[in-house]
């Protein structure tokens, strides 16, 4: 049976120094589920995504990433941490877009999406080229193959990093605040390869102030504030009739 595509935390902590950034997070994502997570700067949003991709190690909790712990191991006295071959074999299943778009700027569009299939699993350099075509013109990038970063806009340049990440083939997408660093002519574009990955199923996390897209594709919303989950439901649910006040109350200030 396979638990690919699902995540699971209990009673997840993280503490950067003396801020606790995460207090004791319950959150189930099932396979194929499309989550997006919403709340003020600084309410920890960022730092699940980091954690269920491995960026950051948990200091307390259980994590649990398409089906195996994430990051560690349990013998029957303690736990301990992955070596790091293993944990960077959990980590390629996870792709993860950021808000700045990270494409190596030395390398054409193309040679950015081949990047992780040849240089980390070592893939056949031939097939990885055919797939990075494809993989571009999925995005509406057909043609943009031979063009550096520089030449691209903001929101060409996110799409590449979409197909990057989709390059290595992860059964969970991760999304930080994937438009927030675009012009706002730009968002749609990204937001379209976005929707048309939620139709084909897959797992998706995404931390979005866009909350046009909240209502039309997740199906589950996330509320955080200061560290904790306020609020989590059906998504046109919580948007419409949220149940916390301080879910209410950042709504009230972003619709």
């Amino acid at each position: 049976m396979s638990h690919d595509g699902t995540i699971v935390a209990q009673k997840i902590r993280k503490s950067f120094g003396p801020k606790t950034v995460l207090k004791d997070i319950n959150l189930e994502i099932a396979s194929g589920e499309i989550c997006c997570i919403i709340g003020p700067s600084g309410s920890g949003k960022s730092t699940i995504l980091r954690c269920i991709n491995g960026l950051e190690t948990v200091d307390s909790g259980v994590l649990k990433v398409n089906g195996e712990d994430f990051g560690y191991y349990e013998t029957a006295t303690a736990y301990h941490a992955l070596p790091p071959k293993k944990l960077a074999e959990q980590r390629t299943r996870v792709g993860m877009v950021f808000q700045s778009f990270n494409l190596f700027p030395n390398m054409t569009a193309h040679e950015n999406v081949m990047s992780g299939p040849v240089l980390v699993k070592h893939a056949d350099k031939k097939q990885s080229a055919k797939r990075a075509h494809e993989l571009l013109a999925s995005v509406g990038l057909a043609g943009f193959g031979d063009y550096y970063p520089a030449q691209l806009s903001g929101g060409q340049q996110q799409r590449v990093a979409i197909a990057r990440s989709l390059a290595m083939d992860p059964e969970i997408m991760l999304f930080d605040e994937p438009t927030s660093a675009l012009d706002p002519e730009k968002v749609g574009e990204v937001l379209a390869v976005m929707k048309d990955l939620a139709k084909k199923g897959m797992t998706m996390v995404v931390v979005t102030h866009e909350m046009g897209f909240a209502r039309e594709v997740a199906d589950s919303l996330v509320f955080m504030d200061d560290g904790y989950i306020i609020e989590r439901g059906d998504a046109r649910e919580v948007l419409s009739n949220p149940q916390e006040p301080r879910t209410r109350s950042f709504l009230e200030k972003v619709l």
